[in-house]
């Protein structure tokens, strides 16, 4: 495919721990329901999932950020579930109750029974949004691709929907493992050709969400959660070599050294951890991107302005403290930026990012 020359590189330097103008900025969930524009575009759509299916409205809506702000990246609209979806489990979503399934996974007939696919056969609306995405950027900044990971894509499958326990997958990790091992891995290689199609499609760098790792104890999450992401890294580097990956596990800050065995590009970090601590423990093995909670946006702009400031001095004192090239981190939230947010005040938190002197 021919698309137009990127003519900002500032993620894509960062991420490849190149020399940096400034820090590059972005915000997971920056194309969403804090805004109103994407709230009237999703009412036009009908509802969430016939958004996401609709090529021009979600090329809409993951452009009305880059309208707003002055971002250094774009990242496809789409949801991490669509993978169990296509597996024939019945997304859908109630008002007010978050993603349901009609159908669970909870025993061995019932992984085997889940169907593969081809992503550009019954995902073929992610990879169109995707293309026609990055058609409509004409090259002024990168465009990220994504999918859940394994373990957390599984947990929706198996309990049915969102929980707080995990009282369903984790019965399964230490009553029938072998049944949860089976799932991940249809998952890891599902993932994997997900991911490959985004890229073959004209994603330019990847995240893999983990939103639910932090969850497990140290050893489950290395067994249940970091190894089936491992194995879809090694895919990527396999079939898309060059292309970045971001690996991003919510809770996970103790397990920064066990991520690195992974050969991330870059670790997405939440605001539990500082940010100066984790550039000491990687150094220039990968990038980092974070972590400002994103509750913080809630507050009056002087907050944000002083938190983000906090943030950013406390990456590059690590820098300097280990003689490290100022390069290498990715300003953005510890997690998605929530609905209550006044886009005024992540507009605050641009500016800060993008006034602030290396």
């Amino acid at each position: 495919m021919n698309f137009p020359a990127l003519k900002n590189t500032r993620f894509l330097d960062a991420l490849a721990l190149r020399p940096i103008d400034r820090t590059p900025v972005w915000m997971m969930r920056q194309a969403g329901r804090y805004l109103p524009e994407y709230k009237a575009t999703r009412a036009d759509a009908g509802d969430f999932l016939a958004l996401c299916k609709n090529t021009d409205l979600a090329c809409e809506v993951a452009l009305q950020p880059l309208r707003r702000f002055e971002l250094d990246a774009s990242i496809l609209f789409s949801d991490i579930l669509t993978i169990p979806d296509a597996m024939g489990l019945g997304l859908y979503f109630e008002t007010g109750e978050g993603p349901k399934f009609t159908r669970t996974v909870r025993n061995m007939q019932q992984v085997e029974a889940l169907e593969s696919f081809k992503t550009t056969d019954a995902l073929g609306y992610v990879t169109d949004a995707v293309t026609a995405i990055r058609h409509a950027l004409g090259g002024s900044v990168p465009l990220i691709g994504f999918s859940g990971s394994p373990w957390t894509l599984a947990t929706y499958m198996i309990e049915g929907g969102s929980s707080r326990d995990f009282r369903h997958a984790k019965t399964m990790m230490y009553q029938q493992p072998e049944v949860l091992n089976a799932l991940l891995d249809r998952l890891s290689d599902q993932v994997a050709e997900y991911l490959i199609a985004q890229v073959d499609a004209g994603a330019q760098a990847l995240q893999i969400f983990d939103s639910w790792g932090g969850a497990l104890s140290h050893a489950d999450y290395v067994t249940f959660s970091l190894n089936p992401m491992r194995k879809i890294l090694d895919k990527l580097r396999a079939s898309c070599p060059g292309t970045p990956v971001i690996m991003f596990t919510k809770g996970g800050g103790l397990w920064l050294e066990e991520q690195l065995s992974a050969q991330p590009d870059a670790l997405g970090i939440d605001w539990t951890v500082k940010l100066g601590q984790a550039k000491q423990l990687v150094g220039s093995r990968c990038a980092l991107q974070g972590n400002l909670d994103p509750m913080i946006l809630l507050g009056d702009r002087d907050n944000i302005k002083l938190a983000t400031t906090r943030m950013l001095d406390d990456y590059y004192q690590g820098c300097s403290e280990q003689g490290l090239s100022k390069t290498g981190l990715i300003a953005n939230l510890g997690h998605g930026i929530t609905q209550w947010t006044n886009p005024d005040n992540a507009k605050v938190f641009i500016e800060t990012v993008n006034q602030y002197a290396i």
